[in-house]
This record gives structure tokens, sequence and C-alpha cells, in this order.
């Protein structure tokens, strides 16, 4: 069988083919990605605005279907389901991922499969690095959070209580006027940091704030690139070890043999470090997938929406919901 995915909760769009067997048990032996096509409306020091991200969604998403379509030796009739992103994610544009997802599946006459994109950051994770059981910590740009899966659905039992680290690095990167003026830069210009500045830490159990933090580099005079720099690496190192702290303590708690770490920002390096460290003081086997499905991309739908078709697990309520949450979601598969 063949499954279209469609990703767009927010800047990126993408479309994915994965090819399956529904007789056996989904698994990297039986499953494959045939094509990860993904593009990405570019930072600006202005930030993104939903429309125009709608806009580029729209006017890209036929292009984007025929690429991956290629790239996967595929046609549209060879197709069996459309799975899209339902959210948790920006209205304008789940709306331009749904409408397209709805189109194509009735044309083509095939299932429409909704996807919790958070369940989805962390299923493909799963999916590709075989954990069974972990302390799964979660850092995108719009969330941050640390959860395990519990009576088939995924207890949440620390978060961020205002912004998640993606969105504080990317306030970072146009604070500064960086190039990329989001937490790319933010991560590049790091490397050049000498020293550490004063930044509030705060903790509260296994949850975290980040605005703080972003609030007192707004009152500082920083000018120089160093003095940037010094920045950078402060907000990047005082926030990861804020995760790590609580996912720690999370972890104490729980006693899970493995931690997950997904989502956006699971590709930077020195987070990864800092968790693999704190994994193995804990007799924990540290899980990250590779970069292309930790960044928003429409595989990790296909992945998920996949398993969801198998385990007949595809929900009644297709249409987009903005603020829908990881624990709101049954995991029987």
């Amino acid at each position: 069988m063949k499954l279209l995915a469609i990703e767009s909760t927010a800047h990126t769009l993408g479309v994915s083919v994965i090819e399956f067997s529904a007789k056996t048990k989904p698994s990297p032996e039986n499953a494959r990605v045939l094509s990860n096509f993904v593009e990405k409306y570019p930072s600006t020091a202005e930030g993104y605005i939903p429309r125009k991200l709608a806009d580029h969604h729209a006017k890209l998403f036929r292009p984007a279907l025929e690429k991956a379509l290629a790239q996967a030796h595929s046609k549209a009739s060879e197709l069996n389901a459309v799975a899209y992103s339902q959210g948790p994610g920006i209205g304008h544009c789940l709306h331009a991922g749904y409408v397209a997802a709805k189109s194509l599946s009735e044309f083509l006459g095939v299932p429409l499969v909704p996807v919790n994109h958070a369940v989805a950051h962390v299923e493909v994770a799963r999916f590709f690095t075989r954990a069974q059981n972990p302390l799964v910590v979660y850092v995108s740009g719009g969330n941050s959070q640390i959860f395990a899966l519990e009576e088939q659905k995924y207890r949440v039992f620390g978060e961020t209580l205002d912004i998640g680290v993606g969105n504080l690095l990317d306030h970072v990167g146009r604070l500064l006027e960086l190039d990329p003026p989001d937490a790319v830069g933010v991560i590049k210009l790091a490397a050049e940091g000498k020293k550490l500045l004063p930044l509030p830490y705060t903790v509260k159990g296994m949850s975290f704030a980040f605005s703080g933090m972003l609030t007192s580099l707004k009152k500082m005079n920083l000018r120089t690139r160093q003095e940037k720099a010094d920045a950078c690496l402060s907000a990047q190192e005082t926030a990861f070890s804020m995760v790590v702290e609580a996912a720690e303590r999370c972890l104490c708690h729980t006693r899970n043999p493995e931690a997950l770490l997904c989502g956006g920002n699971a590709r930077n390096k020195r987070l990864q470090q800092m968790l693999s460290l704190m994994s193995e003081e804990q007799g924990a086997r540290f899980c990250v997938a590779a970069d292309e499905y930790n960044g928003d991309n429409a595989a990790m739908i296909g992945i998920t929406g996949m398993q969801m078709l198998c385990a007949n697990a595809v929900p009644e309520n297709a249409l987009p919901q903005q603020r829908i949450r990881i624990d709101s979601q049954k995991i029987t598969w």
C-alpha cells in the first residue's frame, strides 16, 4: 500500500509517500519512506505571518506534490490513503493542508487520516530508533513537554509554562538581528560564545518557563558580535539545562528504560549531548532520530498515519484542531 502525507502546521510545507504492507505490523523492515519533500517559508525579521504562510503552502502544494510523487516513482492513482497534520498548529496553515488532503482523498476515493502533529514527532522517532517505552523529551518551536506512555495515552509530567524552547531561540535570533534570524542563527553564533551571562533559570517541579530569559536579554545592551555570541551561548545553555534538569527529575520518578529526544530542536547537537549524558547516568538508553525526521516533515505524518490505519485507529473527526494536545489521543498501535 502507498500513503501520501501532508505537513502544514507552521512554516513548513511537506509532502511524503510511504510504502507499507497492511498485512503485517509496520516496522523499518517492511515500511519505506519513498519521498520526503519539504518547502520552508524563509525566516524573516518580522517573524511568521499566518496569512503569508498559508499562501505559501497553497501556492507550492501542487509542485511539491508532483516532486514527492516523482521522487517516490509513484502515481496519484496508486495511493491508498491520504494523511495530513490535523493540529496543533497555526490555523491558516492547518486549513491549507486540510483542503489539499480532503480534496485529494475525495478525488481518489481513499481514506483521509487526520494525524496529531505532536504525536507524529514522537512516533516517527520511536519507529526509527525502535524505542519501546521511552520518557519523551519533546522540544519544538511551539511547545516543549516531557511525557511517557501510560494506559494507552501519553501522560504529560512537565511542560513549558509560557513558550517553547524553539520559540525562545527564534525570538533571540530576531532580537539580536542574526543571519538567519532564528534558532539556527543562535546555534551558529553560540559556538563563538566565551562566557555565560546571568539569565533567569525557571524550573518548577518538572515544568519550566523561558520568557523571563527573553525579557532579561532585551534589557541588556548587546551590540558587539562577541556580546551577541555570549548571549546566544547563555540562552542555549540555560534553556537546555532547564529542560534536562526537569527530564532527569522525571526519569528518576518513572524509571523508563529509554529517553527519547524529538521535535525540531532535537537536531541541536548540544542538547543531544546534554540529554545523552544525563540518560547514561540514569541507566537509560538515549534515542534520537535522524535530523530529517525531527524537523517538521511529512514523513512523520505518513509513518503515524500508516500506524493508525493498520491499527484501525483513524478518528471520525477529520477537521483541523488548532489546540489539540498530545494527551488527548489514544495510542493503540
